[in-house]
């Protein structure tokens, strides 16, 4: 056995790390949950993880305080992929795709240099919206580096059906692997539950307006950080809603499993597959959401939840209604939900990456740098 195939093969994982509790600065996105579960489950699968991290607290901060945080992330990005990428068998960037086109070109170049494959995964459902968003210079370089990685990881289907004449796209959802809390049979909906970035678009009004005429037994609980453009006004002398604050990951399992519905009426630009509605189905809640982005392909209509018009409260209020009028219905959708929760659970997906990156290393160069000595 050479040395090569003796030794556990070495990731460079660039993502978002999440190290702090959640907070209105410090927000714990789909991102930073994708990156920790990423180094987690490649630990687990027997890999070597090495760490870049991109995070960075610069939600609802000033704009040049964001501004400096971006340039002291990419110096730092650099300056940590120049020491690290020779000790790597494969890089792998984990990135939101309106980061695409600086970062990922950047380090499609630099693998190219160091002889290293480059494996993309990138979060959310609007890379294409960006691709064709961007003017003839920037495509063609996109087109010229990181869409040429070795690996492209896309969160929805209708993106990887868009590349579908790239053959190094491949579907790789958004995945959970939460321990669901113990929960009785319920046929009954009254406790609901909203839980997002509290941007407007995600929905945040729809769902109030839509709660304000459910019966007394029926409360609303919202949990998230506000935004620059949250409305906290919506909540003052609401009769059936309550802001709970900001909550931290490991609160998730708890709080879902306190709740009977998540509410998710989200019309966000980007929405992939929100990783509160994989949570909530692996808790077995099904969910009333918007038919919007990569929540249209992730919710089974009248199967693991209901999905109803965007921008619509009236839509999400009947929907919800309906619910407390069919308890079959809501009890089917409670198993639908667990159903498919169980079917993005981590431990499979991570299977497939899994050998997708051992691929890859076995034809890089050898690791150490140019001459191969670590």
């Amino acid at each position: 056995m050479t040395g090569k195939e003796s030794r556990a093969p070495r990731i460079l994982l660039i993502a978002p790390i999440q190290k702090t509790g959640a907070s209105d600065t410090n927000v714990v996105g789909g991102n930073k949950v994708i990156a920790d579960e990423q180094a987690r489950e490649l630990g687990a699968h027997g890999f070597e993880v090495d760490i870049i991290d991109t995070s960075g607290s610069v939600t609802n901060l000033p704009a040049w305080k964001i501004k400096a945080h971006r340039l002291a992330r990419f110096l730092r990005v650099v300056r940590g992929v120049a020491r690290k990428l020779w000790r790597a068998d494969v890089a792998l960037l984990s990135i939101a795709s309106y980061s695409a086109l600086s970062l990922a070109s950047f380090l499609w170049v630099v693998c190219k240099i160091a002889r290293r494959p480059l494996a993309l995964r990138i979060s959310g459902g609007d890379l294409m919206v960006d691709y064709l968003g961007y003017g003839a210079f920037a495509r063609w370089l996109a087109d010229q580096t990181y869409m040429r990685s070795s690996l492209v990881y896309v969160q929805t289907q209708r993106l990887r059906h868009s590349f579908e004449n790239r053959d190094n796209f491949k579907w790789l959802p958004n995945t959970r692997s939460m321990e669901a809390p113990a929960r009785t049979g319920r046929d009954r909906v009254e406790k609901l539950v909203f839980v997002a970035r509290l941007h407007m678009d995600k929905g945040l009004a729809e769902a109030l307006e839509a709660c304000r005429h459910l019966p007394e037994n029926c409360h609303l609980n919202v949990f998230g950080p506000g935004m620059s453009d949250t409305d906290f006004s919506l909540f003052e002398d609401h009769p059936r809603a309550t802001y709970g604050g900001v909550l931290d990951p490991a609160e998730m399992p708890r709080v879902l499993g306190e709740h009977d519905l998540l509410v998710y009426p989200s019309y966000y630009r980007s929405e992939g597959y929100p990783g509160a509605i994989l949570e909530a189905f692996q808790c077995g809640l099904p969910v009333v959401a918007a038919k919007w982005g990569g929540v249209a392909e992730l919710v089974e209509h009248e199967e693991s939840g209901l999905l109803v018009e965007p921008r619509s409260a009236v839509a999400v209020e009947a929907a919800i209604k309906r619910l407390l009028d069919e308890p079959g219905l809501y009890r089917r959708l409670c198993e639908g939900a667990r159903r498919r929760g169980d079917y993005f659970r981590s431990a499979n997906w991570y299977d497939r990456v899994a050998a997708d990156l051992r691929s890859l290393c076995r034809k890089q160069a050898p690791r150490g740098g140019p001459n191969g000595h670590d």
